[in-house]
């Protein structure tokens, strides 16, 4: 028998309190944003998330008997937003790789709340529009670079970039706006195209973000050499474009 089980704490600190109807952490600040993860399958093996030698055809994914229905998703949210969540943001693995997402966020939009979407835009093109039409309100989308030998190592499943370019375009004209894309930058892979991207979005009414590549664990590999600082990423762009 699987069952269910939502974690409220990891064990290593408090739970949240609840104060006068109100979700806070630990530190006594009001929560009001609830990421929702709606499957743990992804159909990238991305160098620093989900590296092909850990998640390789013998990885165990969790039963399709033990990830929560859209039904179940959907009064937990409505308890989260009676504590005080205002903001769901929608994640995975790959979210749109659960067939029939814009269901499920028809359902959420009913909570009155702001939706949005991370993805790796491999999937966005052919369903932006739907989405939209369901209520969602922003995507996110991951685009590690814009060279093309770069972007394909790293997705690991040669996927190009003029597909993420073309999700991110479907989203813009579907509504989904501004679009935000987020490159996490590893030092010696790609941190050469740092540039280039603050370069393709500035203008574009896009936002573009730069993540350092952080440790999830002990799949990917992580070490702190590999690490590109915010203020390093701040630097170089400044030096071409004063901020």
């Amino acid at each position: 028998m699987v069952m269910k089980v939502i974690p409220i704490s990891s064990g290593r600190t408090p739970a949240p309190a609840f104060a006068g109807g109100t979700l806070r952490d630990t530190l006594g600040r009001s929560m009001h944003d609830l990421r929702i993860s709606v499957t743990d399958r992804c159909n990238f093996r991305c160098v620093y998330c989900m590296p092909r030698e850990v998640f390789d055809a013998n990885y165990t994914f969790l039963p399709h008997s033990a990830i929560l229905s859209f039904e179940e998703i959907a009064r937990l949210a409505r308890i989260f937003v009676g504590l005080g969540v205002e903001k769901i943001r929608l994640t995975g693995g790959e979210p749109l790789v659960r067939r029939d997402l814009h269901r499920l966020v028809a359902m959420l939009k009913e909570l009155d709340v702001e939706l949005t979407l991370t993805t790796n835009g491999s999937l966005l093109a052919k369903n932006a529009q739907a989405l939209a039409q369901a209520g969602l309100d922003r995507v996110t989308v991951s685009l590690d670079s814009l060279d093309e030998a770069t972007f394909r190592a790293m997705n690991d499943v040669d996927f190009p970039v003029a597909k993420v370019i073309e999700g991110i375009d479907a989203a813009a004209a579907a509504g989904l706006s501004p679009v935000k894309v987020n490159m996490v930058v590893k030092r010696g892979v790609n941190d050469r195209d740092i540039l280039p991207m603050a370069e393709r979005w500035r203008g574009s009414g896009h936002i573009a973000r730069f993540i350092e590549y952080m440790d999830v664990g002990s799949s990917n590999g992580w070490r702190m050499d590999d690490v590109v600082p915010s203020a390093e990423v701040v630097r170089r762009i400044s030096e071409r474009w004063p901020l």
